[in-house]
């Protein structure tokens, strides 16, 4: 797969959280799709559940190394962090589809200074972070 696609695949995690916000009418199962193969590894490679992984769409991030690791293994695959545990932010925003710039800005830029010496802990706190600055509305319930 061409750098490209993995950056375009990438900003998938974001847009999760922005388009059932701001109207979007993407599917966030062609999302899925779209991911299926790095999450199939990245949860053999943890052995996190698709469960727990779901589950934190809906602002659940239970304290679990597992899924602390799944998501540093996604992270990594999308080129999103480095091999020293940087994630790269800047690249990040480019990548945001233009309808979506000002509040994923936002919502990267208030989670770029997160601080940890594990790589699995970091991924999780900005992840966990990108939800805590715009939590998902749940389609389902409204």
């Amino acid at each position: 797969m061409r750098a490209a696609e993995l950056c375009l695949i990438s900003t998938c995690l974001l847009m999760l959280q922005l388009l059932p916000v701001y109207g979007g009418s993407a599917d966030p199962d062609d999302f899925r799709k779209m991911t299926a193969g790095v999450r199939k590894k990245c949860i053999a490679e943890t052995k996190a559940t698709l469960e727990m992984i779901e589950g934190t769409e809906y602002g659940e991030f239970p304290d679990d190394n597992r899924l602390k690791c799944y998501f540093k293994c996604a992270l990594e695959k999308f080129n999103m962090m480095d091999k020293n545990g940087r994630i790269n932010y800047n690249l990040l925003k480019k990548m945001i589809p233009d309808p979506y710039k000002e509040i994923g800005n936002d919502m990267v830029d208030s989670c770029n200074e997160i601080d940890a010496t594990d790589k699995c802990e970091k991924a999780f706190n900005f992840m966990r972070c990108m939800f805590n600055v715009n939590p998902m509305v749940n389609p389902i319930l409204d």
